[in-house]
């Protein structure tokens, strides 16, 4: 057990009611610690009892203030006795005299704030004058008990070995989520004017939300819900700024706080200043700090070598008090302007004198937290040459600035300056480690965590999990020792290996990792929710995620929900701190339902996101921007998929546009990001036709990522496969082979490269390069090497899902239905049958499971073994198939228009195709008929996406009519198909003039049967004439 000894002076019968609160929180800290292994012994001086012995215990009680490491002194009125105080001054001359031989106790004074018209006695006087002139230590004065419970909290947990986050929320102090007292009679915050108007706007609202909830139970019909919303949303929004100031107001009593104890130098602008604050006068504080003479003196002091150190040191420590000053009076862009331009004012003094390092490391601190990494980078690295010409800066500072440093150049993607800060900062710890292993074992867990993150990020598995399981290993040994203390940090442990696992493939040690931090969670969250629930939404989350890429939807589904509901009670608690991770989570579950096929509700969630991080991007632009871009593209890919082509472009737009400006202030930071939001763009281009501005987008993300693959090879190789890829499957749908080939080529070197690395995390990818090729292959002739390739991915995703069947089924059931359509191509029905007889059984079962996502592929496997038995005569299974795919198509496109009404068109029309193969001409026109309309519908809505297949049903119809007799009408079809035929041609000639040939040739042949030759050579020699042109 480890003891921490604080002793409390003060007369007796004045701070009777004091003396017996603090003892009661004392306790409190102690029910809180002492399962950890920390015991606060508190010793007040001296009860009644003793004080009327004839023998006192002063002897006893200076020793045990010797032996103390925090010493509190309290004193009153007073009264004019000679002997008044006479014991409680003797305690703190014992304190003072052991502080000035070993460094402690801490040395804390107060006096209590008398009514006006009274004042101090005599001593009480002569005491204040003596430690105002003869000893200099700094005094507080206090109106409420309560200022010294907040002084204590904070200064207990300021030790590593205590530890404890306080908070201030709705005005109670918490500790570890425990509440501990209210702060409400701490003129700090009771005398903050933003603070208590913030506190009667969200008041006023709960008062008017009861009776609006008590006006709707009475009327449902009636405005009482929409009002309720309206003011729960404006309470939100005022909790949220509320919140976000008490931190801030902590944050200012904490720092005044550490200028209390005895030692500290303040001039006497900022101990007034101080006094101010503690009464609560704000703005009587800023004046002080602010007085521009202060400056004129301070450069005048810089000329004088006997005072100029101690001036200047004075001075920067009332410039930080007015940067707390300023956080507590609210988070603005003004405020941070002048925050800035203190810091910029004292960081100068200090490197230009050599005195107050820490001042550096606070403002590097500051910019790091306002995502301004390249200028937080700069003044670190000046404290980083600071410490290099100073021999006795301490271990655990270097260690610090390394860790900032490293974030830093990772968030600029300085991956490999990143990298050697980690291990810097890792091989201070390992050191200290190993001579302290108690206090800093938990922070070299933190280093491993770090630098795994990093290796991570930049594909070396390798070595980032060994430092996983390192800081893993630590932190089972820590919670093993104090469970109360560190089964959080076991749990971050658990959770970090797993998600390096889930990348490298190695789901079923990924999935057990994640459980076992979820259970950690869900056991602390139910003892302390305030401090845990925010840990299990997390948990809930990453679990669901990996459940989620191996086909565990119903569960991932659940455990979404779950993480959803824990984190909108928080954000309407506390919006500053949960809306980001709120809107983190709509995104998250949006991406499982999208996938589930529940488009409706995913769009609602990801409209939901977006609007959170718009709102945010207004409060704070330089914290949100890149956020707001990710919104923006999730929600785009899913109108993209869902049809809704123009404001998914807009939104593609908007999320390139945002890149864009991003890369100009930062572009080491954001380059990945713009090659990605050029990539999603040209994804949607091409499925609108936009062939020309795709190809320039995806020219421009191909450059991008093989200048960054050329210096990080291990980060951005994966992501150059990826570029290579998307601008071959372009140039392949254009005609141009030869590149495409080219890119396709390169891209499977690539992952093969990489997959023989780390073939856990790399052979799917392998598997897919294999298939993109093959298909090109397949469609220039090549058939040999295509059928090679398409083995080859067969294989792998066979081996993949025998280890990890949920994760890799379905991507089976694709390689054995792309290995068929080649074979059934060549002539191998046998073979080819039998591979999609194995992906249509595989497809059933996965969509008896999950009929939500899988229904889709059913259909699609329906389809293609229907074709292959209609090319081989056994009509009457293959028209039992064609019939399931279209009544899951019609199934699916009542559900959602938008998505399926484009498959569902292809369904009639593949159906349609076998029923005049065998006869049955009235029903194929009706469905031929059912095809166009919904083409028509579609076209008129988007032509560029839709128009293609328009001419197509044009043209399938036009045959059936013509070949039935109806020929006006198919002309008329057949000269409709031309004409879009020629339209889309002249903007793509490669793409569509063999499609214009075949409605030509068609129509021709039409024209000839009815007798109508000079129309017919008429048509073949306009046709041949546009083709020369082209």
């Amino acid at each position: 057990m480890k003891y921490i000894k604080l002793f409390i002076a003060s007369s007796i019968i004045e701070f009777a009611q004091e003396r017996a609160s603090l003892s009661d929180f004392i306790r409190s800290l102690n029910d809180i610690y002492v399962p950890r292994g920390i015991y606060f012994q508190l010793t007040i001086c001296e009860d009644l009892s003793n004080a009327v012995a004839k023998d006192r215990k002063q002897a006893e009680y200076n020793q045990t203030i010797r032996e103390s490491q925090y010493f509190y002194i309290l004193f009153g009125r007073g009264s004019d006795r000679a002997d008044d105080a006479i014991y409680t001054i003797e305690e703190f001359d014992t304190a003072l005299d052991q502080f000035r031989k070993a460094g402690a106790p801490k040395i804390y004074t107060y006096f209590r704030q008398l009514p006006e018209g009274e004042s101090a006695s005599k001593n009480v006087r002569d005491f204040m004058n003596r430690l105002d002139q003869e000893i200099g230590h700094y005094y507080s004065t206090f109106g409420n008990v309560d200022t010294i419970k907040l002084n204590m909290l904070l200064e207990l947990t300021r030790d590593q070995t205590v530890g404890g986050t306080v908070k201030v929320e709705d005005g109670m102090a918490s500790l570890d989520g425990h509440k501990m007292f209210s702060v409400a009679d701490i003129p700090l915050y009771s005398k903050n004017e933003t603070v208590q108007k913030l506190l009667a706007q969200k008041a006023q609202l709960e008062d008017e939300m009861s009776k609006l909830a008590l006006e709707y139970a009475k009327n449902p019909a009636g405005d009482a819900m929409r009002r309720l919303l309206a003011n729960s949303e404006q309470r939100n929004k005022i909790a949220e700024q509320l919140h976000t100031l008490e931190m801030d107001v902590l944050q200012l009593f904490r720092q005044s706080t550490e200028k209390r104890q005895l030692g500290q130098s303040l001039n006497w602008r900022e101990r007034d200043a101080l006094q101010m604050i503690d009464t609560g006068n704000y703005e009587a504080a800023r004046t002080l700090l602010e007085d521009q003479t202060w400056k004129k003196e301070i450069r005048q002091a810089e000329e004088i070598i006997e005072i100029k150190k101690d001036a200047i040191l004075e001075y920067i420590s009332g410039q930080k008090t007015l940067i707390d000053t300023y956080e507590a009076e609210g988070n603005t862009a003004e405020n941070a302007r002048k925050i800035v331009a203190v810091y910029e004012d004292i960081t100068a003094l200090a490197t230009k004198h050599h005195i107050e390092p820490d001042v550096l490391y606070e403002y590097a601190f500051f910019l790091h937290d306002q995502r301004q990494y390249q200028k937080s980078l700069e003044i670190a690295q000046r404290l980083e040459h600071w410490y290099a010409l100073e021999p006795d800066t301490s271990a655990v500072q270097r260690a610090a600035l390394s860790n900032l440093m490293g974030l830093d150049y990772s968030a600029q993607n300085d991956f490999a300056a990143a990298e050697e800060q980690y291990q810097e900062a890792l091989k201070i710890y390992r050191d200290l480690s190993e001579k302290n292993p108690n206090a800093y074992l938990p922070v070299l867990a933190t280093s491993c965590n770090n630098l795994a993150d990093l290796l991570q990020d930049t594909g070396s598995f390798k070595e980032a999990e060994e430092r996983h399981r390192e800081a893993l290993k630590i932190c089972r040994e820590l919670a093993g020792k104090d469970p109360d203390a560190y089964l959080s940090d076991l749990s971050y442990s658990c959770n970090n290996l797993a998600g390096l696992l889930c990348d490298i493939g190695s789901f079923r040690e990924a999935e057990e990792l994640h459980r076992e931090a979820l259970k950690i969670r869900r056991n602390l969250a139910e003892k302390n929710p305030d401090a845990y629930l925010s840990d299990l939404s997390d948990s809930c989350n990453n679990l669901a995620l990996l459940l989620h890429d191996t086909d565990s939807f119903r569960e991932a589904e659940e455990l979404h929900r779950e993480a959803l509901k824990i984190r909108r009670n928080l954000a309407e608690k506390n919006p500053d701190v949960y809306l980001p991770v709120l809107a983190e989570n709509c995104n998250n579950l949006a991406g499982l339902l999208c996938d589930t096929g529940s488009f409706r509700e995913a769009e609602e969630l990801y409209r939901e996101a977006l609007k959170i991080y718009r709102d945010l991007v207004e409060k704070n632009p330089d914290a949100y921007l890149p956020d707001l871009a990710t919104s923006c593209n999730n929600l785009a890919t899913l109108l993209h998929n869902t049809g809704s082509f123009k404001e998914a472009e807009e939104l593609s737009r908007e999320t390139l546009k945002i890149y864009r400006d991003l890369v100009e202030k930062n572009p080491d930071a954001y380059l990945p990001d713009l090659a990605l939001g050029c990539n999603n763009l040209a994804g949607l281009l091409c499925d609108t036709g936009s062939f020309k501005e795709a190809e320039e987008l995806l020219q421009e993300s191909l450059k991008i990522r093989r200048e960054l693959s050329e210096k990080y090879p291990d980060a951005y190789l994966p992501d150059l496969a990826t570029s290579c890829n998307n601008l071959a499957t372009l140039l392949y749908n254009t005609g141009s082979f030869k590149e495409a080939e080219e890119l396709l080529q390169e891209s499977l070197k690539i992952r093969r490269e990489l997959s023989e690395k780390y073939p856990d995390a790399y052979l799917p990818d392998l598997a897919t390069s294999c298939n993109n090729l093959a298909t090109l292959l397949y469609n220039t002739g090549s058939f040999k090497e295509a059928e090679e390739l398409l083995q080859e991915s067969l294989k792998i995703r066979r081996e993949l899902s025998e280890k990890y069947p949920d994760a890799y089924l379905p991507d089976l059931a694709t390689s054995c239905n792309n290995l068929a359509n080649l074979l059934q191509d060549t002539g191998s029905f046998k073979e080819a049958e039998g591979l999609h007889r194995e992906a249509l059984k595989i497809r059933r079962t996965l969509a008896e499971k999950n009929p939500d996502a899988y229904l889709p592929d059913l259909a699609d496997s329906c389809n293609n073994l229907a074709n292959l038995l209609q090319d081989t005569g056994s009509f009457k299974e293959a028209e039992g198939l064609h019939r399931e795919n279209l009544k899951i198509c019609r199934d699916l496109s009542e559900k959602d228009s938008d998505a399926y009404l484009p498959v569902l068109a292809l369904s009639c029309n593949n159906l349609a195709g076998l029923l005049c193969d065998t006869g049955s001409f009235k029903e194929a026109e009706e469905l031929y008929r059912e095809a166009l309309k919904i083409r028509r519908e579609l076209a008129e809505k988007n032509p560029d996406a839709y128009l293609p297949d328009l001419a197509i049903g044009c043209n399938n119809l036009a045959c059936l009519l013509s070949d039935t007799g109806f020929s006006k009408e198919a002309e008329e079809l057949y000269q409709e198909a031309l004409k879009i035929r020629r339209n889309l041609a002249e903007e793509n000639p490669e793409v569509h003039l063999p499609e214009l040939q075949l409605v030509c040739d068609n129509l021709t042949t039409l024209l000839r049967k009815t007798g109508h030759w000079v129309k017919a050579i008429r048509l073949k020699h306009e046709v041949t004439e546009f083709f020369k042109l082209q």
